[in-house]
């Protein structure tokens, strides 16, 4: 689908999740390596030594081995792109490339970005975790944050390095100039605490971490319940959306005798109200309504529970594990796994495709390459024809900022929450017209929730609405009506690219579907994203993004291994998916505009076949080596230490605003240097590591972790985390204070990179609003507005853009066609 673009790839396992997204889409990606192979044989292993997380991460890639720099600046003088993951103050120099290629894009992934105050800290997955806020909001009240057992960060890091580099692609393409893509892991990670990071920074209350659910203000709302063979999930929550899914739950509970008539007949839309307005009465009948749900559940299997969900369209779904993934019958039945012939390993089962194009289906991936088999091949074809092409832009463009890379794209978006919203949101930021479409009776749920500006719960006044369509263009038409269907199908004949989240067959039984809007727009792109895809035995399984971080393996490995699993924060899958789909979406257009006759195309987007990827090494973990990952809480099967310690608050911190109320400090030494440094601090305070624990090698300190944790926990004890966190970063080892979504507020580095930003609010003047989780250094992000109200810009979309008169849009108005 993507242009041939060539991309070198000098990433590790902090940006590979990059050059993987993008050679799906049809990259030719070289990964330019030493003699010595370094990074093969990281974490988990298959038989023959190589890193499981590698093997996946380098399907697709040619393998080219270089000696000297000189060799590396003639590969550059050819590429289109350049990915790299440096350790602090490490990277090439942005100049040095610029004068090689001024057509190369250039992308860095690092911890915090490539400046500020800590663009030379040093930083794991778990300190990346206790930096973004995510490890603040997940987790047991009463034991320490919580990061995902399996190592999320980096993914999260390279996903979002994927969509900066294939826009910064698109804009080289028409301005002929390349540019620094600038990528902070701690930026990219903070999107997995959303909403509750962007609260604080509004003057509402910070979200607090419970297992297995959510807290509302003090109230637990309980999503995971135990079944006889493992747990499920259940969305549990009221309000207009999804108080009707609540209802239909209960209706079932009390036919099966676990609950009595009264608790059985509440009402379930206003019953998040009334925990507030009747608090006397409405906490205790939450507690008899969770145990009342418990009884039911926990005398059936999760495959019982989830069919009988099915018949009764209940929010849901089966807690699996990584190691069950591939015997879930609708995976299977859409062909999602690759069975890939490698000479080592033999068949490995591995995840595939992830997405459905219509016309141009994503590159069929094979094994990883041998180290250095393509050196030949490479060498031998030195330049990219579109390095050619845009040389011959830059004689006719003395402007590198012009244009924005999505100047002039039109997108129609009818999504709601947060995975579609995440993404269009991105288009906007970087020059996409967006026109957000929602019923006037029937609005975005996330309008709904996700707190309130200035105490105002109403649906103009969203944190999070306001955050996710920001810089977007809102209209209310009813889609119910004939005459708003109309309208509607002007629009996309008016649009690029159109967005849409509908329970698959929704749009066709409303005659809008595919084969009707490309026939009276066939250049149109048609990105359909769902739970599980547009086939399949599940592809009308209707819910949110908890619900897929069941089915697909997240919540079995978050939480403690003697406790229930805790889940990630939310709808972890929503914050994963959009950064395969902006890549994807602008690689549709690439192919559109390949095609002589500029045809558009429908694209098949399931969640889970994408949130998979995040969790390849543990699937591989099943596949190749028979073994079942699961929840470790923060422990991890390589590093040690590796943990979050609780701190002492100190005098010298009682007045600060910023500090956490459950003050934390998060270590990891992946290395022996990082280990050996972590013993002389300890010693210098103190605290001496006994000699049994300090020559251990990684193996050993894993084993006598308990050990290890009990003498580096003492020394935290008696640290505030801001202390603790300033003695390791100064002798190099990984370590980093818990965030909140105030600390975060309040962290330098964010300020530093801008991340915070005071836009206009159509209703309460004011608002923050986070920034892109990217940086393009010639054509950076524009966002100046919230998102928009309800039917804001009815009137400038029905006349200046559709060009309908007085009467026409009377006669919508007549037809209860718009709000």
């Amino acid at each position: 689908m993507l242009k041939p673009y060539r991309v070198l790839d000098l990433t590790d396992h902090r940006g590979a999740m990059c050059t993987s997204i993008l050679s799906s889409l049809g990259a030719e990606v070289v990964l330019v390596e030493g003699p010595d192979g370094r990074g093969r044989d990281h974490r988990e292993q298959g038989p023959d030594g190589t890193s499981l997380g590698w093997w996946h991460l380098r399907r697709g890639a040619q393998s080219c081995v270089i000696n000297d720099r000189n060799e590396l600046l003639q590969l550059v003088a050819g590429a289109d792109a350049l990915i790299e993951s440096p350790d602090p103050g490490l990277g090439l120099d942005p100049d040095e490339l610029r004068a090689v290629n001024p057509g190369l894009v250039h992308t860095t992934v690092t911890p915090f970005g490539s400046t500020g105050p800590k663009a030379g800290w040093a930083a794991s997955d778990l300190t990346i975790a206790a930096a973004a806020c995510s490890a603040a909001i997940t987790g047991d009240t009463d034991r320490a944050p919580l990061r995902i057992t399996a190592p999320q960060s980096w993914l999260h890091a390279g996903s979002h390095a994927a969509v900066g580099t294939a826009l910064a692609l698109r804009q080289r393409d028409r301005s002929g100039y390349g540019q620094h893509v600038d990528i902070s892991a701690q930026q990219a990670m903070m999107q997995t605490a959303f909403p509750g990071v962007v609260h604080a920074p509004n003057q509402y209350p910070s979200t607090r971490r419970t297992s297995g659910g959510i807290l509302m203000l003090n109230f637990h709302l309980q999503f995971v319940y135990p079944a006889s063979d493992g747990y499920v999930s259940i969305t549990l929550l009221f309000g207009d959306t999804i108080g009707r899914f609540t209802a239909r739950l209960m209706d079932w509970v009390h036919a099966e005798g676990c609950c009595d008539d009264d608790l059985a007949a509440l009402d379930w839309v206003d019953f998040g109200l009334r925990l507030f307005t009747e608090p006397d009465v409405a906490p205790a009948q939450l507690e008899q309504t969770k145990a009342a749900i418990t009884r039911l559940t926990s005398t059936r299997t999760r495959a019982g529970l989830f069919a009988e969900a099915q018949q009764r369209e209940l929010l849901l779904a089966p807690v699996y594990a990584p190691a069950e993934l591939t015997r879930v019958e609708h995976f299977n039945a859409r062909n999602y796994w690759d069975a890939v012939d490698d000479p080592a390993l033999g068949e490995v089962i591995a995840p595939g495709a992830w997405c459905k194009p219509s016309r141009t289906p994503l590159r069929p991936l094979g094994a990883p390459p041998d180290l250095g088999a393509d050196s030949a091949a490479v060498k031998a074809k030195p330049r990219s024809a579109l390095v050619d092409a845009a040389e011959q832009l830059r004689g006719r463009n003395e402007d590198p900022s012009s244009p924005r890379p999505l100047e002039g794209i039109k997108v129609l978006d009818t999504t709601w929450v947060y995975a579609g919203p995440f993404t269009t949101r991105v288009l906007a930021d970087f020059g996409a017209t967006v026109i957000k479409v929602e019923g006037p009776g029937r609005f975005d749920a996330a309008r709904g929730s996700g707190g309130g500006l200035k105490g105002d719960m109403g649906p103009d006044a969203s944190i999070q609405y306001g955050t996710l369509n920001a810089g977007k263009i809102g209209v209310t038409i009813d889609l119910n009506v004939a005459e708003g269907r109309e309208a509607f199908c002007d629009l996309a004949e008016w649009a690029d690219i159109f967005v849409e989240s509908y329970t698959p067959g929704t749009l066709d039984d409303w005659g809008i579907g595919w084969e009707a809007l490309s026939a009276r727009n066939p250049n149109l792109i048609m990105l359909s994203t769902s739970l599980m895809g547009q086939t399949g035995p599940l592809a009308t399984f209707a819910g949110f993004g908890n619900l897929a971080g069941a089915i697909t393996g997240y919540y079995e490995m978050t939480g403690w291994p003697d406790r229930a699993p805790a889940g990630p924060f939310l709808a972890y899958t929503d914050y994963v998916t959009p950064q395969f789909i902006v890549p994807l979406l602008l690689a549709a257009l690439d192919a559109r505009d390949a095609d002589p006759d500029g045809r558009g195309q429908h694209l098949d987007f399931a969640q889970a076949e994408a949130a998979i990827h995040f969790l390849a090494t543990e699937v591989l973990a099943h596949t190749v080596n028979g073994t079942a990952a699961t929840r470790l809480g923060n422990a991890d099967a390589f590093v040690c230490p590796h943990a979050m310690y609780p701190c002492g608050t100190g005098d010298a911190d009682a007045d600060n605003p910023l500090e956490a109320p459950d003050p934390w400090i998060a270590v990891a030494c992946e290395t022996e240097q990082q280990w050996e440094s972590l013993c002389g601090v300890l010693e210098a305070d103190g605290h001496a590591v006994p000699a049994e624990l300090a020559s251990l090698g990684a193996a050993g300190r894993v084993a006598r972790s308990d050990d290890i944790d009990a003498v580096v926990g003492a020394w935290a004890a008696g640290r505030t985390p801001a202390g603790a966190e300033t003695a390791l970063q100064a002798a190099g080892v990984p370590a980093h204070a818990v965030q909140n979504g105030l600390g975060c507020f309040g962290d330098p580095q964010l300020i530093h990179r801008g991340h915070w930003m005071d836009v206009e609010h159509p209703v309460h003047d004011r608002m923050i609003v986070e920034a892109p989780r990217l940086q393009l250094s010639a054509t950076p992000h524009a966002v100046t507005r919230s998102g928009p109200t309800l039917g804001e810009h009815n009137d400038y979309v029905l006349r200046d853009i559709l060009g309908y008169d007085d009467d026409r849009i009377v006669e919508l108005a007549v037809a209860g066609a718009i709000g």
